[in-house]
């Protein structure tokens, strides 16, 4: 089976919903993540198909690029929130950004600027009666993008760099026009190959016709995502944390329970205050363990563990959000888990949320079993029944789990 990742978004370009299920079901294991575009919303039932790839578990992707008045936005996103759209293309201006994002706030869905059309060059956009060239423009947009604190931007591969220094790193990249070596152009003019994008700072890769028109749509989507896991691992690199990193874990603490946040209700209660630069510095100083993973040398996750009873515990894992979907946890579990082995630990453990989808159930998936109290050690039982673990099952049941060497 191949490396399967959420950063290839596979665009359903196909005239009706059977042919769009039909590519879905040869794609089969190797498809995460779908884009539904006007050729499926208007032509054909693309909403509800939107609906049943999200009760089967698959992400969406609604390139609708909304463009009206703030009001119209706003209802037209809202609408899309509540189908379950994991992101939501608008076009980067000021009032249909601020609109859109006054729909999407609190939700999981993501908004995404459109800055320029990958199928436009300098003289389309003169020809258009713009004053900015494509770079000018995406330059402008991106910052804009950012004022408005939307999640990030729809940009040609060529313009990734330009995005991420416009913004402050603040925005996700989705890069259209992305084809495999070999590959026809088609009617796009500023493209790169899957490798090519990743290495420049691509978030998310949509990729149409290398894949629906292939012989072999589920090879050629396998192709892809091996193509994004191997350019990721040029780029990511995995570190002990010192003192001087301890700025940097807070902030990817704090970013990264947003996530909780969306969730609503006791969850938007939960207190993190207490996790600070001087928290993990004092961390550190005790000889807890800080894997750090760095992505082009910027520090976007880490995970934190110590001795227990006879075990190494799992004290936190934490991804920045818009580094979501890139392997990167299970490549610290992975890492945690060898280590542990390699230095005579009888297992590893941790606590989590039982039901929240990338907590209990991330780390069946990833091998581990829940452990019942008479499974686990003094040391361990006393962390369950500690003022921080009470404080956090307020907000919903919390198991241990673990696995056995």
């Amino acid at each position: 089976m191949t490396n399967a990742t959420p950063q290839l978004i596979t665009a359903l370009d196909v005239p009706t919903r059977k042919e769009a299920e039909a590519l879905v079901e040869q794609i089969d294991d190797r498809g995460v993540f779908f884009k539904i575009g006007y050729q499926l919303i208007y032509g054909d039932d693309g909403l509800g198909l939107a609906k049943a790839l999200k009760a089967a578990g698959k992400k969406v992707f609604c390139d609708v690029k909304l463009l009206d008045i703030p009001n119209t936005v706003e209802k037209g996103v809202a609408g899309l929130v509540d189908l379950g759209a994991d992101i939501v293309t608008i076009h980067a201006e000021p009032h249909c950004m601020a609109a859109a994002k006054r729909a999407a706030e609190g939700s999981k869905t993501k908004l995404m600027g459109v800055t320029v059309m990958t199928s436009l060059d300098d003289e389309d956009l003169k020809a258009s009666g713009y004053a900015y060239g494509v770079r000018d423009l995406v330059e402008r947009r991106a910052k804009q993008a950012a004022g408005e604190g939307i999640d990030g931007v729809i940009c040609s591969a060529h313009e990734i760099e330009l995005v991420k220094q416009a913004s402050g790193g603040k925005l996700m990249a989705v890069t259209p026009g992305i084809r495999p070596a070999g590959s026809a152009t088609d009617d796009q003019k500023r493209i790169l190959t899957p490798t090519q994008a990743i290495e420049t700072g691509a978030d998310h890769l949509v990729v149409g016709r290398p894949i629906y028109r292939a012989d072999d749509p589920y090879a050629a989507a396998g192709g892809v995502n091996d193509e994004i896991c191997m350019a990721n691992e040029k780029i990511t690199n995995f570190r002990a944390a010192d003192k001087s990193d301890a700025e940097a874990l807070s902030a990817i603490e704090e970013n990264a329970a947003l996530v909780f946040k969306q969730l609503g209700g006791a969850f938007s209660q939960i207190d993190l205050s207490a996790l600070t630069p001087s928290f993990y510095e004092e961390a550190i100083a005790q000889n807890q363990i800080i894997w750090l993973v760095e992505l082009r040398g910027e520090p976007i996750g880490f995970l934190r563990a110590k001795p227990i009873d006879d075990l190494l515990y799992c004290a936190e894992l934490s991804v920045l959000k818009h580094h979501h979907g890139k392997g990167l946890g299970e490549k610290l579990i992975n890492h945690f888990v060898q280590f542990a082995q390699n230095e005579g630990f009888s297992g590893v453990a941790g606590i989590t949320f039982k039901n929240v989808p990338w907590n209990g159930p991330y780390y069946l998936r990833q091998g581990f079993e829940y452990w019942n109290d008479d499974q686990i050690g003094s040391e361990l039982k006393a962390i369950t029944t500690g003022d921080p673990e009470l404080a956090l099952s307020k907000a919903g049941e919390r198991v241990v789990f673990g696995k056995r060497f």
